[in-house]
């Protein structure tokens, strides 16, 4: 009995060091686990050179410890190390809205020359709904060139990594689309590219994307769902008869500044992508958005701006266009509702990729305050909409929600959300998970 006790007390142990190094690890988890579309690509910050980067020494003795002597402080030293050593570490994370939470492992090596801060990185994630992702980066970093001052560093980026998607909800093209109907597909979205990365002045930054992708859609293998196929066909869903391969070439420009000491900050980032058909041609479109974030930060500490007090403000509008004979596959076509395809959150009274089409429109509201210890609340209020055409991209007949719930700080930080969304007219749409790392 003595020692069925001990086992489970591990177990038990080893359970919830996984839950709370989720916390624990979170920024690690953003610089390092495939967190960054390649369509929004990072502006590496500064850091000091990382050396010693072999952890698993240390690894083996935090989780010995919290086995023989099991306390707070043990299992949190265990739980870190399993989800920040170097150069491997376990990771928890979904893959997309809706695939479940997964697990995996992560591996980084840093190849660290004179200037140049180079990192090899490998991730791979599988969920319990079996969708899985696959990732391999080297990234390379050095100061910035020019004199100016600037907080970012010169950056360049190889990278291949594969999503596959099991099971997406597709509710039709366009704003009024009904919530009953509702489609499944199966998506695998394959790319692999280089991004390249600096600061143009202490401002303004700059950067350039060139990646193929790989695309395959098709139904999903449940009998016990309706099948994209069974419904749609290729003029109420473009791109489901076949899917190319894409030549996606973007451009982005990222001015960013501040005010108040800080208080009031701006980060707006402009892309001009290019997706074209290295087939036919048929399926090569572009795309343009304008992406506006403003963070107020009303209170301060000891002169000092309060960094978990914060009222963030975006709004986003994305513009797709393709000659008369061309047509924008529906896979690629931009997403509101829930979170999107990049687990960013849009529409939050509204279930995921509740709406779908070439163009959108999107304004956000959210104040953050930790209250006691880690816990906080937030409250937030979304509006926008998808439209086929470019011309109805105004205010009227928006899609509009509200809702609140728990934040759990940590740095300051956001890394965790309890909320649930209403007024959107479909119900109440509850959210549960750690902040965005895919």
């Amino acid at each position: 009995m003595k020692n069925k006790f001990h086992a489970c007390s591990i177990f038990l142990a080893a359970f919830f060091a996984a839950s709370v190094a989720v916390f624990a690890a979170v920024p690690l988890f953003a610089q390092s686990s495939p967190a960054t579309p390649s369509i929004n690509p990072p502006m590496w910050p500064k850091d000091p050179t990382v050396v010693g980067t072999g952890d698993w020494d240390q690894w083996k003795k935090n989780c010995h410890d919290m086995t023989t002597d099991f306390g707070k402080d043990t299992f949190l030293s265990c739980a870190t190390s399993a989800f920040r050593s170097r150069p491997f570490h376990f990771v928890a994370q979904s893959v997309v809205p809706g695939s479940g939470v997964g697990g995996g492992g992560y591996y980084g090596q840093d190849l660290n020359r004179d200037v140049w801060q180079n990192r090899l990185e490998f991730t791979g994630v599988m969920t319990i709904r079996q969708f899985w992702f696959a990732e391999g980066k080297f990234t390379a970093r050095r100061p910035h060139f020019g004199d100016y001052h600037s907080d970012e560093n010169f950056a360049f980026q190889l990278y291949a990594r594969n999503k596959q998607m099991e099971d997406l909800p597709f509710y039709g093209l366009g704003p009024d689309t009904n919530v009953h109907n509702a489609v499944h597909f199966s998506e695998r979205d394959t790319r692999a590219g280089a991004l390249l990365a600096s600061p143009l002045t202490s401002w303004l930054s700059t950067a350039g994307t060139v990646e193929a992708i790989f695309p395959t859609v098709g139904n999903v293998s449940s009998t016990k769902v309706t099948s994209i196929g069974q419904v749609y066909d290729e003029t109420t869903a473009p791109g489901l008869a076949s899917q190319p391969t894409f030549l996606h070439v973007e451009a982005l420009l990222r001015p960013h500044f501040s005010f108040a000491s800080e208080h009031i900050q701006f980060n707006y980032r402009f892309r001009y992508g290019y997706f074209h058909d290295t087939d036919t041609g048929h399926y090569s479109f572009r795309r343009f958005v304008a992406d506006f974030g403003h963070a107020i930060y009303p209170e301060s500490q000891d002169g000092i701006r309060r960094p978990d007090s914060v009222l963030n403000i975006r709004v986003r509008l994305a513009m797709s266009d393709a000659s008369s004979a061309n047509a924008i596959p529906f896979y690629l076509q931009e997403t509101i509702g829930g979170s999107d395809i990049d687990n960013q959150a849009t529409l939050r009274s509204f279930r995921d990729f509740r709406f779908r089409g070439p163009n959108s429109f999107l304004v956000q509201t959210e104040y953050d305050r930790r209250i006691i210890g880690p816990i906080g609340i937030l409250a937030f209020y979304d509006a926008g909409k998808v439209t086929i055409a470019r011309s109805d991209l105004n205010f009227s007949n928006l899609h509009q929600g509200f809702g609140g719930g728990l934040a759990f700080f940590l740095a300051g930080k956001v890394v965790f959300r309890a909320y649930v969304g209403l007024g959107g007219g479909e119900g109440a749409h509850p959210y549960f998970g750690i902040a965005n790392f895919l």
